[in-house]
């Protein structure tokens, strides 16, 4: 009978555990639909932060005062981001705010950087693409190669998919000779060839410290930065800009970010004029143009927006948008206290995650558990023990007590 009873036990918790997955994941299909904000942009002619919601054909744009733009007006007034259609126009401006302008300067000068928590949680094959920094023709050429770099750096032919051994000694012996120390915790750079130049790859190793690896004229290239002498460094995102300012930006455990540049040599970070983020949770794009720069950092409770002068990377405005809660926020904490999901829109990896909603849904497991006792035909401890089991688990344990009846006769009396 014991035997029994914990197959009954068994098979209770298993199918509540799979419904407590399956009832949340048929709820959020129904009710849920993606946060959308609208973009929001600083205006370098209006010195502040301009609101655009394209839906609103009359008047698209509103000034963080509170005055409204048409479209032509808001055109107009965001030269640095709508100059293709100030160009088809022709109303680009010859100057803003006194410096000479056009639309080469102005690409050379903008940039658009997305980080996204799911890049550093994503399945990675630990291959990686090293270009000639130096070509002798114009453009990137694919190499020929992969390397992989951990325990140590190994190059591989991808044709004949054997060891290059003696190009990988030769990076080997040059990061050896630098002080690099295995094995490598990562390595970030960018691998696409439609770059108009390559500056290889950074990777933090085994100390902390971050190292600069690229291929000069088949030569390797490794320094240290001694950046990670400075700040916890957590991650790095390479980001080749036009006009070679940085080389992309450093997040730190803490959630700062920086700019990592090379000044006359030598490596230095430069600040944004931000809150800490959170690098788990937390989604960032930066939009840069010769005067200044537009942070937007989506949290789960909003949108938070910054405007940076581009030369400092100080703050000079900034705009929040609170969250609206969803249909399926005002469901689901009503619903299910605790839930369980295999899959987040912070990680690329399927893996249980125990998602906690609050204690509003206790309401709803104390009435169910009232029904149960009044519904059940059943000894009253055993009454009295699953009562509590809907108490702790909600809808689904309810319903999993419901689909198992046939079990009660392996209960002892």
């Amino acid at each position: 009978m014991k035997n029994k009873s914990l197959i009954y036990s068994s098979m209770l918790v298993l199918v509540t555990l799979l419904l407590m997955w399956l009832l949340p994941s048929l709820l959020h299909k129904l009710t849920y639909k993606p946060d959308r904000y609208p973009l929001v942009y600083y205006s370098t002619l209006l010195d502040e932060m301009a609101i655009i919601d394209y839906r609103d054909k009359t008047y698209p744009m509103t000034g963080k005062s509170g005055n409204q733009y048409t479209t032509s007006e808001m055109d107009s007034l965001l030269p640095t981001l709508n100059y293709r259609q100030l160009m088809n126009d022709g109303r680009f401006p010859d100057s803003i705010k006194g410096q000479e302008m056009s639309p080469k300067i102005l690409r050379m000068k903008s940039f658009t950087f997305r980080y996204n928590p799911a890049e550093t949680e994503t399945p990675n094959s630990g291959l990686y693409i090293l270009f000639e920094t130096m070509p002798k023709r114009v453009g990137l050429s694919m190499p020929d190669d992969v390397f992989r770099l951990k325990n140590k750096i190994e190059f591989i032919n991808t044709e004949h998919n054997s060891v290059d051994k003696e190009k990988s000694q030769l990076f080997q012996d040059e990061l050896i000779k630098q002080g690099y120390s295995f094995p490598a915790q990562w390595l970030s750079g960018n691998p696409n060839p439609r770059k108009a130049y390559d500056e290889g790859y950074f990777s933090l190793d085994n100390k902390g410290q971050l190292y600069h690896i690229k291929m000069v004229n088949n030569r390797p290239y490794v320094r240290n930065t001694k950046i990670g002498d400075s700040i916890d460094i957590a991650y790095y995102s390479m980001l080749e800009v036009p006009d070679r300012r940085f080389y992309g930006f450093l997040f730190t455990k803490q959630g700062d970010l920086y700019i990592l540049q090379n000044e006359a040599g030598k490596y230095q970070v430069m600040k944004l004029d931000i809150p800490r983020i959170d690098l788990r949770k937390d989604q960032v794009m930066i939009m840069g143009n010769p005067f200044d720069w537009t942070i937007s950092v989506t949290k789960p409770d909003g949108k938070y927006c910054y405007a940076l002068d581009n030369d400092s990377l100080k703050q000079i405005d900034s705009y929040t948008i609170i969250r609206n809660p969803g249909k399926w926020d005002k469901f689901v904490k009503w619903v299910f206290p605790v839930y369980l999901t295999v899959d987040s829109k912070y990680s690329e990896y399927l893996k249980p995650h125990v998602c906690f909603t609050g204690v509003y849904a206790l309401c709803l497991n104390i009435v169910l558990a009232v029904c149960y006792l009044l519904i059940c035909a059943e000894t009253k401890k055993l009454k009295l023990l699953k009562m509590i089991y809907v108490l702790l688990t909600g809808l689904a344990g309810f319903i999993a007590l419901l689909l198992l009846p046939k079990f009660k006769k392996y209960k002892s009396n």
